[in-house]
């Protein structure tokens, strides 16, 4: 299969099909292309079938992500967040100056007002053909 136009991710040097085979060594710049750091030029590879002995299932490239998944399932059983959580910031946020007060309203007062008792909507028409 023809290599044309491949060029290295690091020094931007064409590369060879001779360059893919084995460690996967840049031979401008010595870099090796086997690492996560150049996981998208890997998969571009993989994509084009330029390169066969690597695939999605490679743990040296991709075991990160099968170990961190883990690692996140096992603290997110374990681990109780309210036991560790310190709620002394959050009361920080809650205003003391405040009181609240209650004042007695005089009842004696809302008896003696005439319509208390009756609908609203009729203390409103009656209101309102006295004050004409």
């Amino acid at each position: 299969m023809a290599f044309e136009g491949i060029i290295c991710p690091v020094c931007s040097g064409s590369l060879k099909e001779e360059n893919f085979l084995g460690a996967m060594v840049c031979p401008h710049c010595n870099t090796k292309l086997r690492q996560k750091k150049y996981l998208a030029f890997l998969e571009f590879l993989m994509m084009q079938g330029l390169v066969t002995d690597i695939d999605f299932f490679d743990e040296s490239i991709y075991g990160h992500e099968i170990e961190k998944s883990e690692t996140e399932e096992e603290l997110l059983d374990e681990t109780i967040h309210d036991e560790y959580e310190d709620k002394s910031e959050k009361m920080e946020f809650i205003d003391e100056k405040h009181q609240l007060k209650e004042t007695d309203s005089d009842e004696e007062e809302f008896r003696k007002w005439k319509g208390i008792e009756e609908d609203w909507q009729e203390f409103n028409k009656k209101d309102g053909k006295t004050g004409k």
